[in-house]
């Protein structure tokens, strides 16, 4: 059959319909340009049957209808045209939303905008509507229930970005949506759906297409990596709510126990900590733990990522997730300790994910990630105090009164993000002299992403009100550690550091 001919007598037979032309003048203008008739439809391989009508049935079933010596559509084809079109109209309007909430997303970002306050009251009705539909990601019917596909209200674009507590039109910024996709969009935003600018974080405008188009697609085109990512997080976690037969990392093989291989006193003794570095960082060490069994060898990186992540934090610093590496050295390598425990080509952050429910976290910061431990209850992360040394006094005698250690206070986690984000400045600008400008827009995106007024985040430093924004900048700084002074110059204001830092 010829292709290109049948294309062309599809358009010159909607033609037809559409100028309500009679069929004989219509088919006769097809013939003079091109060719005769038997060569027409020799070429269509109609040429069997007389019939007008059967032959565009064989040519386009259900789709014309020749009656009254006119040329139509049928009833199908009329529906069908009415839904592409209506399909292609939706395209465009959801393009037209989409750039519309880039450019929001941009302006919110170039004016220093706030947080948008959740407002669960005016998101009340929404809930109640959503329950027990699915859920428009992965499909789950939804309940008011704490748990993995439990239902939760998505802000399509993050509040932290300007997202607004809004559920009406066609494509309504907060939809029901299950827990588990919820939290997982998040992770794509947090991972790769961010831009740094500055010293202020920006979200992309491929990921804000990417959430709108997975919730309001009008077909199955999304950005492949976000996808790929977006089901591979999302399978990952589900799995952790299987039975402990299918996924026996402890215990007796039977699925019966679900005990943790417990590290005894005598391995601990006979096993040398990794050496470290001046710095405090731990150097690359011979591999010590080849002939482990899959639970101690588990065990044991529980054991030594909890060290080192202590031993970071001690020093007022965060624990990056590369230097995992030097940790899976002890057991041969990386790839080695995947073999050992079953899951090969599995991430860094999936291993830790599966291996130690509720042990650890990992958090994106631009492109870094860092782990904490979640093992102390009562306290803060971790008590991230320095040691403190106290001389042994010469002489303990009555008039002196005896020195006793201080207790150390824990460190919270706005102390040390703060930290890590005023040393990240120290190092970009190479030298210990930074504007207050400069230092403001830093602490001003750490205030944004946990959503809090000015006044509310320096009150978690002990900073209370009163005193210019310098001064409270300043105060805010040494509550964090740093040793430095706040500095005039005509009409801007500096902070001069004294480095190093030690955070004691």
């Amino acid at each position: 059959m010829d292709e290109k001919l049948k294309i062309q007598f599809h358009a010159h037979l909607m033609e037809m319909v559409l100028e309500a032309s009679q069929v004989n003048p219509g088919m006769k203008e097809f013939y003079r340009k091109h060719g005769p008739r038997e060569k027409v439809w020799k070429s269509l391989e109609a040429q069997e049957t007389k019939k007008l009508q059967k032959k565009l049935d064989k040519l386009f079933p259900n789709e014309f209808r020749v009656e009254a010596g006119l040329i139509s559509l049928t009833e199908r084809s009329i529906h069908e045209k009415k839904a592409e079109e209506q399909a292609a109209l939706r395209r465009q309007r959801l393009e037209t939303h989409i750039l519309a909430s880039q450019k929001s997303t941009l302006i919110h970002f170039e004016n220093h905008g706030s947080p948008t306050v959740r407002n669960p009251t005016k998101l009340g009705p929404l809930k109640r509507q959503s329950r027990g539909k699915e859920c428009p990601t992965c499909g789950v019917k939804m309940q008011s229930k704490n748990e993995l596909f439990g239902l939760t209200i998505e802000h399509i674009i993050p509040v932290r970005y300007g997202g607004k507590n809004t559920y009406d039109g066609e494509f309504p910024q907060c939809v029901g949506m299950c827990y588990l996709c919820n939290q997982t969009r998040n992770h794509i935003v947090n991972a790769i759906g961010r831009e740094e600018i500055g010293n202020r974080t920006k979200i992309s405008d491929r990921v804000i297409r990417f959430l709108i188009t997975q919730v309001h697609r009008v077909d199955e085109v999304l950005d492949d990596q976000m996808s790929e990512m977006f089901w591979g997080h999302h399978r990952l976690a589900s799995s952790q709510n299987i039975p402990v037969e299918d996924y026996d990392l402890f215990g007796d093989g039977e699925g019966e126990e679900y005990v943790e291989y417990q590290i005894t006193p005598n391995e601990i003794s006979t096993i040398p900590a990794p050496p470290l570095s001046e710095d405090g960082v731990q150097e690359d060490s011979e591999p010590i733990y080849l002939g482990l069994s899959k639970e101690q060898a588990i065990a044991h990186l529980k054991r030594d990522l909890n060290q080192a992540i202590g031993e970071a934090n001690k020093s007022g610093k965060l624990y990056r997730s590369e230097r995992l590496e030097r940790l899976f050295l002890r057991h041969g390598s990386f790839e080695q300790f995947q073999q050992k425990i079953g899951m090969s080509g599995e991430t860094i952050d999936a291993i830790l994910y599966r291996l130690y429910p509720k042990q650890f976290i990992i958090e994106s910061k631009g492109t870094v990630q860092f782990i904490y431990a979640l093992e102390q209850k009562e306290v803060h992360f971790y008590n991230f105090s320095a040691d403190v040394v106290i001389p042994t006094p010469i002489e303990n005698t009555p008039e002196e009164p005896e020195v006793k250690t201080p207790e150390s206070k824990p460190v919270s986690l706005p102390v040390l993000f703060a930290r890590e984000s005023m040393t990240a400045l120290l190092n970009a600008y190479n030298h210990s002299r930074i504007s207050l400008e400069s230092i403001t827009e830093a602490l001003d995106d750490l205030r944004k992403e946990d959503g809090e007024s000015w006044d509310a985040y320096l009150a978690k430093f002990g900073v209370k009100d009163g005193g210019t924004d310098a001064e409270r900048i300043h105060m805010l700084l040494i509550e964090c550690g740093f040793l430095c002074r706040l500095e005039r110059e005509q009409q801007l204001h500096f902070i001069q550091f004294e480095l190093p830092h030690s955070f004691e």
